[in-house]
């Protein structure tokens, strides 16, 4: 990684300069005892133990001006490195400028555009390389495994989960395993399947966490998918192509195998996500030898596309092996403890020279979002790994890294000019910013935009967004925000606002329960976009 950073602006801007990174520091002290990090919201203990000392922090300000660009003041993560005060340009869905200073004021762009002081810290959105998102109507209180398990093949089993599954599958119309109760719904055939409102429920998740990258493992794409956070694994993510190929089951097939293969050779396919190792046991570690003999062409899936989604059963010997293909790796911790009681050996997979990213997986057992998911990594890495994760570490898994599993770092996870103006804004100790976004949570996040259109953010911010058909207002935690959901489009349900998805999903989940008399199990109310810690 590299330790200077690079910024320019375009041509009429100021000239480059080079801003070398602080050192990374903060990190929160290891626990005694050897404890998993507290079972709350959170997931972990907050990542500045002097927060409370800190001073106020002041609210963002805004000179309105033009609706397609933006020039952000702040302290700057790109991530690679720190700018403690900066300027970020953006024009139209592009960031054009990046400079310390004032040093994008002089662009072109910047004259009229909508002036924003964050007094904050400006980041790439946070790119989610691993969620199942038609789940995250659910949490803890709909389902949690009831034991450890050893391999992901056992927890399906669950009555429970299977009651929770026959509720998702009848709620998007899933036709493999649809309920027969789900006829008797409007919502039971093609034309009356909420799987948009589910979708964009998740998209929202994020969204409010600094989430603009999902890969959500949604199935059917959908024309109502991405119109929030980007939905990377469908072809309408606004990225122009779609490079990337997801497989949630383990093995694949000798003919899909075959198929991604032949996919990288004509550069079809740039990124190949895939469960692999998920469990403690010989038959979860043995996935890895079948993942190399599955295709025709063996050994041809051990390959920089692709990247292994969990790897918990993995040892030092896989992960060299990994690192020697240049296959990367995605982890998502409290996922793994809730299901296994354990989770990847991240330490020898970074000694190998893996790259790690990060994802929540879902939000029963898993994390609510990647905030929590970012928390709960660090609080893990402190009481069981020394402090081996740096706050750094871990803000650039949820960024960078995750952009680069999807080899989509051109384009989303940093801050750089020509990027994808994919923005999140915390508000926190500037002088630590790592660890600032690392303890944050929804209410903390100031602004987020997706594509340069400001989407969620302070309220007092709601002036940059767009002006039709409008925002709504949200409470999160007692922080007043501004929520952009609808859009003008009637086309694929996008002309729905937040306050319709919440009632339409809410009164969906008290008809599957109504139907489904005597089994014991209440599914509604449904699970709110954030736990308030």
């Amino acid at each position: 990684m590299a330790s200077a950073y690079v910024v320019a602006c375009s041509s009429s801007g100021a000239g480059p300069d080079t801003i070398t990174p602080p050192e990374d520091g903060g990190a929160t002290p290891a626990r005694d005892g050897d404890a998993p990090p507290a079972d709350d919201a959170g997931g972990g203990a907050d990542a500045s133990p002097d927060a409370d000392a800190a001073a106020p922090l002041e609210p963002p300000t805004i000179v309105p001006g033009a609706k397609d660009r933006f020039l952000l003041t702040g302290t700057i993560v790109t991530p690679e490195t720190v700018i403690l005060d900066g300027q970020v340009l953006v024009e139209g869905e592009t960031i054009t400028c990046v400079a310390p200073n004032v040093g994008c004021a002089a662009a072109a762009g910047a004259a009229g555009a909508t002036l924003i002081d964050t007094k904050g810290i400006i980041a790439p959105g946070l790119v989610d390389t691993h969620n199942h998102i038609l789940f995250d109507i659910f949490d803890d209180d709909d389902w949690k495994p009831a034991q450890v398990y050893a391999n992901h093949n056992m927890w399906p089993q669950e009555p429970r989960y299977q009651a929770m599954l026959d509720v998702k599958q009848c709620l998007v119309n899933d036709s493999q395993g649809k309920p027969a109760w789900c006829d008797q719904t409007p919502y039971g055939s093609p034309a009356g399947s909420l799987r948009c409102e589910v979708d964009k429920y998740g998209e929202l998740k994020g969204l409010i966490s600094g989430t603009t990258s999902i890969v959500g493992l949604p199935g059917l794409s959908a024309g109502c998918f991405s119109s929030l956070a980007r939905s990377i694994d469908v072809s309408q993510n606004g990225l122009t192509t779609d490079h990337v190929q997801t497989s949630a089951l383990f093995p694949p097939s000798r003919s899909s195998a075959d198929g991604v293969c032949n996919n990288f050779t004509t550069l079809k396919t740039e990124a190949y996500l895939i469960h692999v190792g998920e469990g403690v046991d010989p038959p979860s570690l043995a996935e890895w030898t079948r993942l190399g003999t599955v295709s025709t062409d063996e050994g041809c899936l051990y390959a920089p596309q692709t990247a292994i989604t969990h790897g918990t059963a993995f040892r030092p010997e896989e992960f060299a092996m990994m690192a020697a293909a240049g296959m990367k790796l995605t982890w998502s911790p409290r996922s793994n403890i809730s299901l296994y009681n354990a989770t990847t050996n991240i330490p020898a997979a970074l000694d190998a020279g893996v790259l790690v990213s990060l994802g929540p997986d879902w939000s029963m057992g898993g994390s609510q979002n990647m905030l929590d998911e970012m928390r709960f990594a660090k609080s893990w890495s402190d009481t069981h790994w020394a402090g081996r994760l740096t706050a750094k570490d871990v803000v650039t898994m949820g960024t960078l890294n995750g952009a680069k599993v999807l080899a989509l770092d051109t384009k989303i996870g940093r801050i750089a000019v020509g990027g994808l103006a994919d923005i999140a804004v915390y508000g926190g100790d500037r002088n630590k910013p790592y660890d600032a976004i690392v303890g944050a949570e929804p209410k903390d996040v100031r602004l987020v935009m997706v594509g340069g259109v400001p989407l969620y953010g302070d309220k007092v911010l709601e002036p940059a967004a767009p002006t039709l058909p409008g925002c709504e207002t949200l409470d999160v935690c007692k922080a007043p925000k501004f929520l952009c959901v609808a859009t003008t489009s009637t086309a694929n349900k996008l002309d729905q606002t937040y306050a319709t998805i919440k009632a339409t999903l809410e009164q969906a989940l008290l008809e599957a329960d109504a139907l489904t008399p005597g089994d014991g199990w209440n599914f509604a109310p449904l699970t709110p976009l954030v736990k308030c810690r």
